[in-house]
């Protein structure tokens, strides 16, 4: 299936789920609501919104669609959204947070229930940057398999499942987490036939799924799969609002309706019963059921650049092996910090240089479409 296929094949799914949803496909995700439409990032998931475009798209948002406000993260948009991403996602509900670390945490925490071990990859988010959190604060163990890894298999599950049995006390597996993309190996995505043989495995072993599914909407459109295709493997799967969906802050956790069920009092617990987030729902629900043409039209767009790059000998670009948005740009500069300056005079933004190679990590995102791959190799050239 190609790219415009795929596309096609997902719009029509995702308009005969919900209808009244608000669908942008043919306004470039509402860029053409935004003050600034020639901002070019390489730097992240989403547009990367200036203060002054985010207050103005609120403001656009409000006027014309009549925003209800939230009360403590309930009712209002903050509804309409986890209504509407439970059904993207093929889920029975969904719930509000604020961030991914505590949609993690609340997903392994209730889906373990009294088995305290939890199977994470080595390079996972939860196991590497939400400070031993569902240990600290939920007596969990998590079990870190395939360092350096994007996957691991049902063989090296079983390897843990016995060694577990071999215990004077007994213990047990209580959920898996996989995050695919890996935001620490550069958004490379977990094998997918693998995702789906532990799947099964799980279910056979009465072993919990989640999806650390920040950026799933990217990996959906790699693997020529609907989002609710990837998350039919998972119990529970979280999504980010701000990486795609440009909103300020904010996270989304779907599941069952008996899953979900008074899942806002443990938030609260957790301090994350915020009294107000409409700002951030009323956003990630504009660009929500336009991301998947948009970003599919960046890449389309990214292989042309890429194409154009590489005729030029001072510009080379490799994809990463099961890679998403995520692209090596080696360039043949002195001065790369320079090179990035003048590049961001132009309005156009690179990371930092990458000091394991001579170049820069990018990424793809709608942000592409505001401009033409004739004028970025012009202007990449230019600034040599």
């Amino acid at each position: 299936m190609d790219r415009k296929t795929f596309i096609q094949t997902v719009s029509l799914a995702g308009s005969a789920l919900l209808s009244p949803a608000i669908s942008l496909a043919n306004n470039k995700m509402g860029d053409n609501d935004l003050k600034d439409q020639t901002r070019i990032n390489f730097t992240r998931d989403g547009l990367d919104l200036t203060t002054d475009e985010y207050t103005s798209l609120l403001r656009m948002i409000v006027e014309r669609n009549g925003i209800s406000a939230d009360s403590y993260s309930q009712g209002g948009i903050v509804e309409q959204l986890e209504n509407r991403m439970a059904e993207v996602l093929g889920k029975e509900s969904a719930v509000f947070l604020p961030t991914g670390t505590l949609a993690n945490h609340i997903a392994v925490r209730k889906l373990a229930g009294d088995k305290k071990r939890v199977i994470v990859q080595a390079d996972s988010h939860l196991y590497n940057d939400s400070g031993d959190c569902a240990t600290t604060l939920s007596g969990l163990n998590l079990i870190p398999l395939a360092k350096g890894k994007t996957s691991f298999s049902t063989d090296d599950i079983k390897k843990e499942l016995d060694r577990v049995k071999d215990g004077r006390v007994k213990t047990g597996i209580g959920a898996i987490l996989i995050e695919s993309p890996v935001r620490r190996l550069d958004n490379r995505m977990f094998g997918f036939d693998m995702m789906k043989d532990i799947s099964v495995f799980a279910k056979e072993n009465h072993i919990k799924m989640h999806l650390d599914g920040a950026r799933l909407f990217n990996a959906s459109v790699h693997l020529k799969k609907t989002p609710a295709d990837l998350a039919s493997l998972f119990d529970t799967v979280y999504v980010s609002l701000y990486k795609n969906f440009n909103a300020a802050s904010g996270a989304v956790l779907a599941g069952s309706k008996e899953f979900t069920q008074d899942l806002y009092q443990t938030r609260r617990m957790f301090g994350g019963g915020m009294p107000q987030v409409w700002p951030f729902a009323s956003v990630a629900y504009h660009y929500l059921d336009g991301f998947i043409e948009s970003y599919t039209r960046a890449l389309e767009m990214a292989d042309r650049l890429f194409m154009l790059l590489n005729k030029n000998s001072a510009f080379k670009v490799d994809p990463f092996s099961d890679g998403t948005n995520v692209f090596k740009l080696h360039v043949d500069f002195r001065d790369l910090n320079r090179f990035r300056k003048n590049l961001a005079d132009q309005n156009i933004f690179l990371p930092a240089p990458d000091n394991r190679f001579n170049g820069f990590k990018i990424k793809v995102n709608p942000s592409l479409l505001r401009t033409s791959p004739e004028k970025l190799v012009q202007q990449f050239s230019e600034t040599l």
